[in-house]
């Protein structure tokens, strides 16, 4: 092999070293400081517990707000109407129908606090996904640098190879005469 070949696929084959260290760093720094945030999100338990709180808060509220209201309605109506005979069955029917919708929204925010969770682990899923496809693509597109540096060095011929390129390439400058026919003129004899 050519002393500057070899010296060439040396030179490739520092540059691949050092690019795949540099590959190596970048991924321990990521994975150091993203993993444990995808953890985090694969391990989600969906609304943080204050956020959580006030969603049950607000829901059972505005439930309860309301079947106030139709309680307190009632108990007026059998004032205006001086007929107190219907108001206990008025509000059984109402105690009822706010049991149904207290149970409707609890189980409507403990489904939206399933649905985050799934949301989150999903999200953190895909970002380790993310980060061992990104490190698993640069180190197979990196470690095929290295072979092919290697196949060229092996492939590379002795020094005639080396001086039979320079002579085609010389060859290919020098215009070529053209072949064939035509009589070269005759000399004048004297």
């Amino acid at each position: 092999m050519a002393r500057g070949q070899a010296q060439a696929a040396n030179k490739q084959l520092n540059l691949t070293n050092s690019t795949a260290a540099g590959y190596g760093q970048n991924a321990a720094s990521e994975l150091g400081a993203l993993t444990p945030q995808a953890t985090s999100l694969m391990n989600s338990q969906g609304y943080d517990p204050a956020t959580l709180s006030a969603i049950t808060n607000a829901g059972m509220g505005a439930v309860n707000a309301s079947f106030g209201d139709t309680g307190n309605q009632i108990a007026r109506n059998s004032a205006v109407t001086r007929n107190p005979a219907s108001v206990n069955a008025s509000l059984d029917a109402n105690a009822i129908n706010k049991g149904t919708a207290a149970g409707q929204e609890a189980g409507n925010i403990q489904m939206a606090n399933a649905s985050e969770k799934d949301y989150q682990r999903q999200l953190g899923l895909q970002l380790m996904q993310g980060l061992y496809g990104t490190n698993v693509g640069a180190q197979t597109s990196d470690l095929g640098m290295g072979p092919s540096t290697l196949q060229a060095r092996a492939a590379g011929g002795g020094w005639a190879q080396g001086v039979n390129s320079v002579l085609t390439g010389i060859g290919s400058l020098v215009p070529k005469v053209p072949s064939g026919g035509g009589g070269g003129g005759g000399g004048s004899s004297s």
